[in-house]
This record gives C-alpha cells, structure tokens and sequence, in this order.
C-alpha cells in the first residue's frame, strides 16, 4: 500500500491506494461525497476500482477518516497532465455524510458540485 499527503490551501488529504506506485503530484484536486478529479502527470487505467482511506483534516480541526472504494470513470489528457474522475462506491452512510460535511465546509468541491 502507497499513501501520499496532499496539502490544499487550508486542509489536508491523505490517500492510500493498494497499488505500489504513489499517484504523484495532483494539481486542481476537487472532492465531494460523489467521488474525485484531478490533474495528474500519468494516465490512470479507466474502469479500475481502486481502494482509497482519506484523512481529511481543516488546518485547526480534528480529521475525518473516510474509507471508500472509487471506479475511474475517465482519465484523458489535459493540459501537460491527464484529467482524471473517479466515481466513489461502496461508501457506509456515515461516510457519505461525513465526506460531504467537510468538503463543503472546506471548499473542496468543483464547480459542478460545489452547492450540493
């Protein structure tokens, strides 16, 4: 298993995937209850599931544990990099709850989503 910290502005994120090979630098990270997106520098296999722990944690705050796993529902070039979305599945209530609570909180939706 491979974590890798991420460091947004005023929170935190910290993914775990079961592969051995960490995701890198992600530019334009975007979460909400629903799932995902960013820019990465490689190609993610689309259909993949992969099994994500995220730690999200507000600079003065407690952090909010979240296990889920995640499809990839598309990852094409953008830019120098590959836009990827992952669609999240399989997540407990509580988390579904707790992810979307703190990600509106935090400002951590993408457009699309940001007044859900």
């Amino acid at each position: 298993m491979t974590t890798t910290e991420y460091t947004f502005g005023d929170y935190n994120v910290s993914l775990a995937l079961e592969e051995d090979a960490p995701l890198g630098k992600l530019d334009d990270l975007h979460i909400c209850h629903l799932g995902m997106k960013f820019i990465s520098a490689r190609q993610i296999p689309e259909f993949n599931v992969y099994e994500f722990e995220m730690s999200l944690k507000a600079a003065n705050g407690e952090p909010s544990k979240v296990k889920c796993c995640g499809v990839v529902v598309k990852s094409e070039p953008e830019g120098d990099g590959f836009r990827t979305v992952i669609h999240f599945a399989g997540m407990a209530n509580s988390d579904v709850s707790c992810l979307e609570a703190v990600t509106k909180a935090q400002k951590m939706r993408c457009d699309y989503c940001a007044n859900c």
